[in-house]
């Protein structure tokens, strides 16, 4: 990767993805598409994972289309979502035309976040490079250089799956209602549209969009109920624990980066994002 005014270092080992989870890309026969495999996939009502796609460019009608949805505006998560639906042609066996508008749209929501951004970076190289340039300022107060850094996206490492899609959790305090005391249960791996719905509300309330997320992906496995207000009443203890696990079974690509600023020498953590993607 290069910079102008800022550097990025990382381990020489994370330079290249691990090759037992990028698959090479293929021609297709008498097509300029090219094929790629997702890390996870979608596994259909029949049990059926289909992990290969295909893709084609970003085009200009596909600009206006994102530009035209209000619900599209101030949420890079939906236009994400927007985007890979108009771009991605076919998932396995299934196409936009064999499965319909709202049932593509829907497949690629349901689509894990890894998978997601994993199309969106084979999508941004087919359509406008290799290169993806992010700005940060410094944080030394003394300093605020405009730091301009561009990576290279083949240089950024990508985390496996770790195989596993809903995380076994105990609690270390748990939630207490009338019936006891509840512990155990299961985190799930956030789909494309908890990151859709939950991304307005990280603008406007950190914590609440905590809330909600840890709302929508846990469950107890005795069946108990966990609401918003159940959530809400954990111990922070509790949360950051979830919290945890969630970052532990993190996969795709990762996109924290280590920023050094030319300025004043300063060493940050800096990261990409979908807005960043397109």
């Amino acid at each position: 990767m290069s910079h102008n005014d800022g550097t990025i270092k990382r381990d020489e080992k994370n330079q290249v993805a691990d090759s037992k989870v990028v698959q090479p890309i293929e021609l297709i026969e008498d097509s300029d598409e090219q094929v790629w495999e997702m890390l996870v996939g979608y596994t259909d009502k029949d049990g059926v994972t289909h992990k290969e796609f295909t893709l084609r460019e970003i085009t200009g009608r596909d600009e206006e289309a994102i530009h035209s949805n209000k619900n599209a505006k101030n949420n890079g998560s939906r236009i994400a979502s927007l985007l890979l639906s108009r771009c991605v042609t076919s998932i396995g066996t299934m196409t936009q035309d064999s499965m319909g508008k709202q049932r593509w749209e829907d497949i690629i929501k349901d689509l894990y976040v890894g998978d997601q951004d994993y199309m969106l970076m084979q999508l941004r190289k087919i359509s406008l490079g290799e290169e993806i340039e992010i700005n940060h300022v410094c944080p030394n107060p003394e300093c605020k250089a405009t730091l301009n850094t561009v990576v290279e996206i083949d240089e950024l490492e990508i985390v496996p799956f770790s195989g596993t899609k809903k995380v076994p959790f105990e609690l270390p305090k748990g939630f207490k209602d009338k019936k006891g005391i509840h512990k155990h249960g299961t985190i799930a791996i956030p789909t494309g549209l908890d990151r859709e719905i939950l991304t307005p509300l990280t603008r406007s309330n950190m914590a609440r969009a905590e809330t909600a997320m840890l709302t929508r992906l846990c469950k107890f496995d005795d069946g108990t109920l966990i609401d918003d207000e159940a959530m809400g009443s954990l111990s922070i203890k509790d949360r950051k624990y979830l919290q945890e696990l969630l970052k532990d079974n993190y996969f795709g690509y990762d996109l924290d980066l280590e920023i050094v600023c030319d300025s004043c020498g300063e060493i940050f953590r800096g990261s990409l994002n979908t807005s960043n993607f397109i």
